[in-house]
Order: C-alpha cells, then sequence, then structure tokens
C-alpha cells in the first residue's frame, strides 16, 4: 500500500507542488529583476548629481552631466536587463527539463537494477 500512494503523490500532488514552486520561482526571479520597470526607464538618467540650484554652470558642463548619467543609466539597467533575461531563460530551461525527467525519475533505478541482472547474468 505504501508503494501505491508514493506513485499516486508522485504523479499526482507531487507534480501539482513541483508546478507551483517553479511558479513561485519564475515569479520571484522576474519579480528580482523587474525587466519591465527597468525597460520603461532605459534612457533615465541614473543619478542627479547637483540638488542645489546654487552652482552655476554653462549649458556645456549640464549637457555633458546629463550625458554621462544617462550613459551610466543605460549601461546599468541594459545589464541587468540581460542578466534578468538569462535567469529566466536558465529557469525555464531547467523547468522543462525537470518536467521530461520528473516521470520516468522513479523507473530509473528499477531500469538500472535490471540492466545489471541482464549485463552480469545472475
Amino acid at each position: 500500500m505504501f508503494w501505491v500512494d508514493l506513485f499516486g503523490w508522485w504523479y499526482g500532488e507531487g507534480f501539482k507542488d513541483l508546478s507551483s514552486k517553479f511558479s513561485s520561482l519564475f515569479g520571484s526571479t522576474s519579480d528580482f529583476f523587474s525587466i519591465g520597470l527597468l525597460t520603461k526607464s532605459l534612457f533615465q538618467p541614473f543619478r542627479q548629481t547637483l540638488t542645489t540650484s546654487n552652482y552655476k554652470r554653462n549649458f556645456w558642463e549640464k549637457l555633458g552631466d546629463a550625458l554621462v548619467s544617462r550613459t551610466v543609466g543605460f549601461l546599468v539597467r541594459f545589464c541587468l536587463i540581460v542578466a534578468g533575461c538569462f535567469a529566466l531563460m536558465l529557469e525555464v530551461i531547467c523547468m522543462g527539463l525537470t518536467y521530461l525527467l520528473w516521470p520516468i525519475l522513479p523507473v530509473i533505478p528499477l531500469l538500472l537494477i535490471a540492466l545489471t541482472i541482464l549485463n552480469f547474468g545472475f
């Protein structure tokens, strides 16, 4: 009766549990990298360097600050978007392999025992 319950859980509730854990993991990774938010603010300045209006700057200094700040912001956000996409693709590949292996995993020890017996001719 134990084996019937074990296989019933493996192909029923265990598979549902695995699916919910993968869904939760994928959601948390997506939330961690927040690719949508980073894409919306891709060309925004990284940080504003000056907060007071007492400092007098000419047009070229303002333009240089803006270009440097936007370039740094773009590079940081772009690298985070690429890293997030890579992490999500890696998770999808791992999920797919796990889904493919999940149904045959309980049978693998039995197959290995049978192959051992056939190979050594006990």
